[in-house]
């Protein structure tokens, strides 16, 4: 197949992603599977999304400014109206998996990876959680910033990183890998940009609706365990000592994987599934977060099929005559067998990008280091 051809295969399979998600989660089917975009519209104190309120900035919402503003804006496209609420998130939503598709087409390609790289476009996660959540949006946008800064773009992709980081943290977790990579005046550009397009929307939500970031932090640092393996460990949801020590892990596990001398792509990966395998809250969603990191690191392959059956059995699984947070529930033996292949996919990453910088591969103490502007 051509490069050209090869283009519109990878293009095409995030095209048909997109559709399916749309029809599956659509909330005129009878049989539809549940999606949070939906149960945005519907749950009680959401009444303002429905009479035209900006979600973060009115009322209060779970999410990051630039997520409210994209729920914000698909309501008033929708008119009042519950489908043609849902139509307008999902037609905003397919800009960002074509964005994906063409962040995986670059890095697969600018990594080595190649061919293997591109099959993660036609991850089945990506169909059942993109029309979701909104982690299609942030993973659009890390992946583009990744292409960005592999073209020495440090400016523009500071400013993509900021908008994801305003639209699911995610951005976040790489952050201080980018940061350790860049040397001098790029360190700086980098964060100024991030914090330039991130800080003003946040900023505005507290200014809008004062008490709005401390009530978000309150909300989340409240929640249970979701999906969290080592919930077979303690066997308390709410269990103090299991989120703080997942909180502790998530976040040396980001920082010793930025602090290694290994290449930027792999240590990204790893930097942001040692925070996923670690976190006290890992919904099925997230792993759409994975997808442009993936492309790099096709060796994971061999465990890939694992990851995504286990994950995209746990909403299929939810709903049934037990409680789906706690084991021995299906949903939890899902989400145990999704950290063993999300761990196993560690392990190799880490061993190949530790053997190929002793092969002389490039890595962060290559001159090719900083990449300028």
């Amino acid at each position: 197949m051509g490069g050209r051809a090869l283009e519109a295969a990878v293009y095409a399979a995030a095209f048909v992603s997109w559709l399916v998600s749309g029809v599956i989660h659509f909330p005129g089917l009878s049989t539809n599977i549940y999606s949070d975009v939906v149960s945005f519209w519907m749950r009680p104190e959401s009444s303002g999304l429905r009479m035209g309120e900006a979600p973060c900035f009115r009322f209060f919402f779970e999410y990051p400014p630039l997520a409210c503003l994209v729920t914000h804006a698909s309501a008033l496209l929708g008119a009042g109206d519950l489908e043609r609420y849902y139509q307008a998130f999902f037609y905003l939503s397919l800009p960002a998996y074509l964005a994906l598709a063409w962040s995986i087409l670059n890095i697969s390609k600018m990594s080595g990876a190649g061919l293997l790289g591109l099959v993660f476009i036609a991850s089945p996660s990506l169909a059942v959680y993109g029309i979701y959540n909104f982690d299609h949006f942030a993973a659009a946008l890390a992946g583009v910033s990744i292409v960005f800064l592999l073209r020495r773009k440090v400016l523009a992709s500071s400013l993509l990183a900021g908008l994801g980081f305003a639209t699911k943290i995610y951005t976040g977790l790489m952050l201080p890998a980018i940061l350790i990579e860049l040397r001098g005046a790029d360190r700086y550009r980098y964060l100024a940009g991030f914090a330039a397009v991130s800080m003003p929307l946040f900023a505005a939500q507290e200014l809008l609706r004062p008490g709005a970031l401390p009530e978000f932090i309150q909300f989340h640092s409240g929640w249970g365990l979701e999906n969290a393996w080592y919930i077979w460990i303690f066997w308390d949801q709410f269990s103090p000592t299991a989120k703080t020590l997942g909180l502790l892990l998530g976040a040396f596990l980001v920082i010793h994987f930025s602090l290694r001398r290994i290449s930027l792509l792999p240590k990204l990966f790893l930097a942001v599934s040692g925070w996923l395998l670690m976190s006290y809250i890992f919904t099925p969603q997230m792993v759409i977060w994975l997808l442009p990191l993936l492309a790099s690191v096709p060796r994971v392959i061999p465990f890939w099929p694992a990851l995504e059956v286990a994950n995209i059995s746990i909403i299929l699984l939810w709903f049934g005559d037990y409680n789906p947070v706690m084991p021995p529930s299906p949903p939890q033996i899902m989400a145990l067998v999704r950290a063993a292949a999300l761990g196993l996919m560690i392990l190799t990453v880490y061993r190949d990008a530790s053997s190929s910088r002793r092969r002389g591969l490039i890595a962060p103490s290559s001159p090719q280091r900083t990449p300028p502007t």
